[in-house]
């Protein structure tokens, strides 16, 4: 598994280890791993690059440019892959271009994508999102992908807004279904939303898990 921040990710890592079970060996690897503070300040999105949000070891949160970090998870990828893994299972919901593998490569982007693509729902599509800079970019992703979405921002690894705020928010909306649109959300912030809403919720990290479990029963 490849975050985009640093290795171990506590906060996903072992709830994903509990859908896969006890049999499947799990090696982490990020792409900021050994960096320091002025190390990764470099790494931070310019004007014109796209936004990503990742999580350190020590408990904190940076948002780091697309464009910089690529390089890093591909290197992360080919490290593994000289390991002899199975499979490499990418950390993050954002759209990566280009990446590699001699084994299969697990994007979660494309999972969220293709399972929403094959639901029904009445409604509009609710789409969390990390941080108030992710709501436009993500906005039009989704409108891209064919969806109306309604986008509110919620932080999985900072002080967020209450859940009670959130689902109000996508409620008045007029949400069907919701997808926790960043790999650190979690199935205690799922849960509590949909038993707030009413309608399906997907936490990405568990979906991926799944889709991962099956891969590897075959």
């Amino acid at each position: 598994m490849v975050t985009i921040g640093q290795a171990p990710r506590v906060d996903v890592v072992p709830a994903m280890a509990d859908v896969l079970g006890p049999d499947v060996e799990i090696i982490e690897r990020g792409a900021l791993d050994g960096l320091g503070g002025d190390e990764i300040a470099q790494l931070a999105p310019e004007s014109d690059d796209e936004v990503l949000v990742t999580r350190l070891t020590d408990g904190s949160s940076v948002f780091v440019g697309k464009r910089s970090v690529t390089p890093r998870v591909q290197r992360m990828i080919a490290e593994l892959d000289a390991l002899g893994v199975s499979m490499t299972v990418v950390l993050c919901t954002g759209h990566f271009s280009g990446l590699r593998a001699r084994r299969p490569l697990v994007e979660p982007d494309k999972i969220l994508l293709g399972v929403l693509r094959g639901v029904s729902f009445e409604g509009r599509l609710g789409v969390l999102t990390p941080s108030e800079r992710h709501v436009e970019p993500t906005t039009r992703r989704w409108r891209e992908h064919g969806f109306d979405p309604v986008v509110v921002a919620a932080s999985p690894y900072r002080h967020a807004a209450p859940i009670s705020v959130v689902a109000d928010r996508l409620r008045a909306g007029g949400v069907g279904f919701v997808v926790l649109d960043c790999i650190g959300f979690q199935r205690s912030q799922r849960d509590a939303l949909q038993a707030a809403l009413d309608v399906p919720v997907i936490v990405a990290n568990l979906l991926v898990a799944r889709v991962v479990a099956e891969l590897l029963s075959t």
